[in-house]
């Protein structure tokens, strides 16, 4: 392929992708995901007041622009309440704020798209000089063989802190690699521009600036200054390590200081910290203007990150790391290989060379930082796009790439798209299925990539968790639901569907009692169905034998071991779920495993 058509390719992905961010009206969305009400709000804030205060006119305003309140506002406060700021970190919300003025309903997504093009491009450069001319269908496929470009229209800080690590790291790498590898160190910067001694100290120190604030937003990303060390040329590394860590300093004295003097903690996430919903009430809205203190009575303590015992919560277990990196890797929701599969191009065109292991290892420590402080929510909360945390990490295996692999990047790309068609097909769509699950994990991945039992956050079908007969159970798909008294399950829109079932004893069997009227029919996946008996009253009981357990490790509510089950219900029924009058209800008893004797 000519070297025309390989930039044209990776242009016309970036040219389609400003296009639908530009064509995108967020107002048609059901709603807000994650944090975005208070991204949003604030940007609009920046744009139209020029602060950073929270008042009722940022309210009003954002309640006209899109239509509906917010969910999930988070609000902060250094003075008990008597003013009040956003409490997220104000990077992201100043990036996107001049596009947020001048197109309200769009220009997050505007904003994010235009960096991405100046990501790729960046990127595609750096690259070219490692593994030639291949690399605009390299970074192509970085970017839109992985989850990374369905960020574009998800008004989260995310593909923002990954745009700074992948800018800071095509600085990092941007000199040429056989003239940094055969210069003595007296005479560099003597032919290259870049590595005069002026321009050669600015560019490390704006690498360690955009590494501060991607490290100032989640501290376990400072991983990433390893990586950025050890490529400085070792020749220079004295004056480049200096300039890199005057300009991460430099943020952090910035951005300390003055989360300090309008937060009163120097984090976003410290101090006086509260999240509102349409269900507790906004502040100046349906909460009084004085009740920020009272607020925090009721809910018993403010919602600070930093607290004593709030930081390390947990106990580094090697069970609950061994299910934590099966689901890093494979999970059915947020897995690496199904949703950041280029990855193997990194890694089988690593080169050891100007520190690209410390790439690695940066990843590394960092993962294994989450897998340590948030092992029940490791990828980013319940509504976010795969896993969010490991986006702004995703750009080391871009620049672990450092030898020609031809053809590598379309086998690749063919396979992502075996997980990645949803996803292909309607890039712009509301994150979240109508019936339950998130939009871009297709069957395959639902049939065969475990479930993240770990995670406490995913709530794929938009229920809470079920207690019911001693039994903790999460449904995974939109078919099955509890009635509100919670003494028994129900179907919703269709007589199948499919259970996490836990218990703190094994268990050998379940008794599924099935409400008239119905068929006696059951086909069911991770059990057998032993016997089917038919009730007084017309119910049918099920005898379902389960297997072994799916999972067995503790559960964020306990330090007890939890035996958990996968199953998938499907029933024929002899009627019209749709148009039954009262629906099909059905129970679930537990018969526990017996515990092994021993001879004495």
């Amino acid at each position: 392929m000519r070297p025309l058509l390989r930039w044209s390719l990776l242009g016309l992905l970036l040219g389609a992708n400003l296009l639908l961010a530009a064509a995108l009206d967020r107002r048609d969305w059901p709603g807000f995901v994650g944090d975005e009400a208070t991204y949003l709000m604030q940007a609009a804030s920046l744009a139209q007041d020029f602060d950073l205060r929270y008042e009722r006119g940022d309210y009003d305003r954002f309640v006209a622009t899109w239509g509906r309140p917010p969910q999930g506002l988070i609000l902060q406060s250094k003075d008990h309440g008597k003013s009040l700021t956003f409490g997220k970190p104000y990077f992201y919300p100043f990036f996107i704020a001049p596009f947020a003025r001048l197109w309200p309903t769009r220009g997050a997504a505007i904003a994010n798209a235009l960096l991405l093009v100046l990501v790729g491009l960046s990127a595609a450069i750096t690259l070219g000089k490692r593994i030639g001319p291949a690399a605009p269908l390299w970074v192509a496929t970085f970017l839109f063989a992985s989850i990374t470009f369905a960020h574009t229209f998800w008004a989260h800080a995310d593909l923002f802190l990954m745009s700074l690590t992948a800018l800071a790291l095509a600085l990092a790498y941007a000199g040429d690699p056989q003239e940094a590898a055969s210069r003595l160190p007296q005479v560099f910067g003597e032919d290259d521009p870049l590595e005069r001694p002026r321009r050669f100290s600015g560019r490390w120190l704006t690498i360690g600036a955009l590494l501060a604030v991607v490290a100032f937003s989640r501290p376990f990303y400072a991983a990433l200054f390893l990586a950025a060390f050890f490529a400085i040329p070792r020749g220079r590394r004295r004056v480049g390590s200096l300039a890199l860590a005057v300009g991460a300093l430099l943020v952090v004295i910035v951005v300390g200081l003055s989360n300090q003097a309008m937060r009163g903690s120097w984090s976003s996430y410290g101090g006086e910290r509260l999240s509102f919903y349409t269900y507790t009430g906004f502040p100046t809205v349906e909460l009084p203007a004085d009740g920020w203190s009272d607020e925090i009575a009721r809910r018993t303590g403010p919602g600070s990150w930093i607290r004593p015992g709030a930081t390390l919560p947990y106990d580094l277990e090697p069970r609950l790391t061994a299910y934590n990196l099966l689901y890093f890797l494979l999970g059915r929701n947020v897995g690496l290989l199904p949703y950041f599969l280029p990855i193997v191009l990194g890694l089988c065109a690593f080169r050891k060379g100007e520190g690209r292991g410390a790439l690695l290892v940066a990843v590394l420590l960092a993962a294994a930082c989450f897998f340590f402080v948030r092992p029940f929510n490791f990828y980013g909360g319940g509504g976010a796009l795969a896993n969010r945390y490991f986006l702004p990490l995703y750009p080391a295996f871009w620049f672990l790439a450092a030898r020609p692999r031809r053809g590598l990047w379309l086998p690749i790309a063919a396979l992502s798209g075996l997980f990645l068609w949803p996803l292909w097909s309607a890039p712009s769509s509301y994150p979240l299925a109508p019936a339950g699950g998130f939009r871009y994990v297709g069957a395959l991945a639902q049939r065969w990539l475990p479930y993240e039992t770990t995670q406490s956050h995913l709530k794929p079908s938009g229920q809470e968790d079920i207690h019911h007969r001693g039994l903790w159970i999460k449904p995974l798909s939109g078919g099955v639901a509890a009635e509100p008294d919670g003494r028994s399950l129900r179907f919703s829109g269709s007589a199948k569907g499919e259970l996490l079932i836990g218990s703190p004893r094994p268990l050998s069997a379940l008794a599924l009692d099935l409400s008239p009227p119905a068929s006696a029919n059951l086909e069911v996946r991770g059990a057998t169905v032993a016997s089917i008996t038919l009730l007084p009253g017309g119910a049918t009981r099920f005898a379902l034998d389960l297997g072994r357990a799916t999972a067995s490790h503790r559960m964020w509510w306990s330090k007890a071991s939890y035996s958990l089950y996968r199953i998938h219900l499907d029933f024929d029924l002899d009627f019209d779920l749709g148009n039954a009058a009262t629906g099909v209800t059905f129970t679930l008893s537990p018969t526990f495993a017996q515990p092994m004797s021993s001879n004495r």
